[in-house]
């Protein structure tokens, strides 16, 4: 293939590279033995909240699992990119073409080489496991020779090698996609990462085993080998007092989101990691295809209404942080700060609604013009807002009563949710939900009409607007990163002007970890959390 490096591309990266290749793993994060227990002893017990349906896929909580028994071409390091099944890498001079250099010393745990060949299997696998993935510009892989693959790309997209980081993109078995089953690919997928499968107890748990094969860490993990802990225990358990309750009676080693009520004091007495993530916040989009949020004015006047600020300081007590921005959270690349645009002011809502003719009232407060209620229906997936985010609508539902606007909570089961239920323009007024993306092109995600030329259900608000949409591409491809940030600025400003989605709380995963646990470290790109390098202290006599 006859490549065209832009200048000085090739230089840079491989300057970098070999910085980054030479630079030993972080010594001082890793135990002495005399410091932690055996290394094939122990089981570590963590309680997760969410039991997706699948090991792997496109939702966040998939690669929190995925990350486990996957590894990737690349690492996301605070900001900077790692080598991890690839050493190195370089871009044509149209940013639409990586050339990957792969490791040679690498296999999956039933045998299989991971090569270039493994690499081209596994596209097929990620389009139609991932049902966003076409967002990424990512068209396929091509094989050059065993170890060196070139990824091919619709669009420049400067954060691609965030995306191939973020645990979506993780590399399973040649032999296994081909004979296994789609449920032995889905509950037991064979990877090259640090833990197997061992089984999947539906309504229960995953029982994780070590690869005692494992040698080819990120340069950003603590060590370079087999987990310290050989078992590990991945139960899933809904009710966040009773997690919390596991970790102080000693029966979980690890746990996720605590009760918020609890978050101040477990900093104080255990050990906790915290991460917020990238992409969209837990925001309010307005449908703007039918119904009474088509005008602006309404919109606003939600917006209006509410003392966001104050519902997130009671509901989540420092918890997770409030955001006004709808469109990016606070950690996404390129992010604008619009925290202060709707204020709580209940005179200017009021106004807003009586200028959009809802001046009548009826026998319960609830504004009305020409015979219909200002009434908006928000249907949410439980397993995306758990209890204190169902908390939090309800202050919400509250706040706007005040100013004659209905909202009627709809809850949905994980099952009724993932099938579409409720997700079309006829069924719903507002949508309530995040979307964890490292990049700024979440924009594209979420106010894209169309995904492959279909209905793109990630779009909640039916937004649909050719010359904003050329916009978002616009400042996708531009090369400039000064002039991308102000392009995607921009755009932030007039979707927040426009009130086509007003922020709510960031996503945020936090963790609380047993005194007896050491190691135990999020990563940058998603706040997966890293097993491997967990270990147990000895106890004291």
């Amino acid at each position: 293939m006859n490549l065209q490096l832009r200048p000085g591309v090739l230089t840079a990266l491989l300057a970098t590279l070999t910085l980054c290749l030479t630079a030993p793993v972080k010594a001082q994060a890793s135990p002495s033995t005399g410091d932690r227990q055996a290394d094939d002893g122990g089981v570590l017990v963590y309680l997760h909240e969410q039991e997706p349906p699948c090991l792997w896929g496109g939702w966040v909580q998939q690669a929190y699992l995925s990350r486990q028994v996957f590894d990737y071409l690349v690492s996301y390091d605070n900001g900077q990119i790692r080598p991890w099944l690839a050493t190195s890498w370089e871009e044509s001079e149209d940013r639409k073409t990586i050339i990957f250099h792969l490791r040679k010393d690498v296999k999956f745990t039933d045998g299989d080489k991971f090569n270039a060949d493994a690499v081209v299997a596994n596209y097929p696998a990620w389009q139609k496991g991932i049902g966003w993935h076409g967002f990424t510009y990512m068209t396929g892989f091509t094989r050059i020779d065993d170890y060196t693959v070139a990824l091919h790309l619709s669009e420049p997209n400067p954060e691609i090698y965030n995306i191939l980081a973020n645990g979506h993109y993780g590399f399973q078995s040649p032999d296994s996609l081909i004979h296994n089953s789609s449920e032995q690919k889905c509950l037991r997928p064979v990877g090259t990462g640090p833990w197997k499968v061992v089984k999947w107890s539906r309504g229960e748990k995953i029982d994780f085993v070590r690869n005692d094969d494992y040698r080819w860490a990120p340069p950003n993990a603590h060590h370079n080998g087999p987990a310290y802990i050989k078992h590990l225990e991945w139960k899933f358990v809904p009710d966040a007092t009773t997690r919390w309750g596991a970790l102080i009676s000693g029966g979980a080693d690890v746990i996720y989101q605590p009760p918020s009520a609890q978050w101040q004091a477990l900093q104080r007495e255990y050990q906790t990691l915290s991460f917020v993530a990238t992409g969209r916040p837990q925001a309010f989009s307005f449908n703007v295809q039918r119904g009474p949020f088509t005008d602006q004015r309404v919109r606003q006047a939600f917006a209006y209404a509410l003392d966001r600020k104050q519902i997130i300081k009671t509901v989540f007590k420092g918890a997770v942080p409030y955001e006004g921005n709808g469109s990016l959270s606070k950690t996404t690349p390129l992010y604008l700060n619009v925290d202060d645009r709707y204020s709580l002011n209940v005179a200017k809502a009021n106004q807003l609604l009586d200028d959009a003719g809802w001046t009548g009232r009826d026998a319960e407060g609830y504004r009305v013009k020409e015979g219909k209620r200002l009434e908006g229906r928000l249907p949410f997936i439980q397993a995306i807002i758990d209890q204190e985010g169902a908390l939090m609508l309800q202050a919400v539902q509250d706040q706007v009563k005040q100013v004659g606007i209905k909202i009627d909570l709809i809850p949905l089961t994980q099952t009724e949710g993932f099938a579409g239920a409720m997700s079309r323009p006829a069924d719903k007024e507002i949508s309530f939900g995040y979307w964890v993306w490292p990049s700024p092109n979440i924009l594209d995600i979420v106010y894209n009409p169309l995904l492959n030329g279909a209905f793109n259900g990630n779009n909640t608000s039916f937004f649909n607007n050719p010359k904003i949409e050329a916009q978002i591409l616009d400042a996708q491809r531009e090369p400039d990163p000064a002039l991308r940030q102000q392009k995607f600025a921009v755009l932030q400003q007039w979707f927040d002007d426009q009130a086509i989605a007003i922020g709510g709380y960031n996503f945020t995963y936090n963790v609380a970890v047993a005194h007896t646990v050491k190691g135990l470290w999020q990563d940058q790109g998603n706040g997966l959390l890293n097993f491997n390098d967990a270990y147990f202290v000895k106890e004291k006599p």
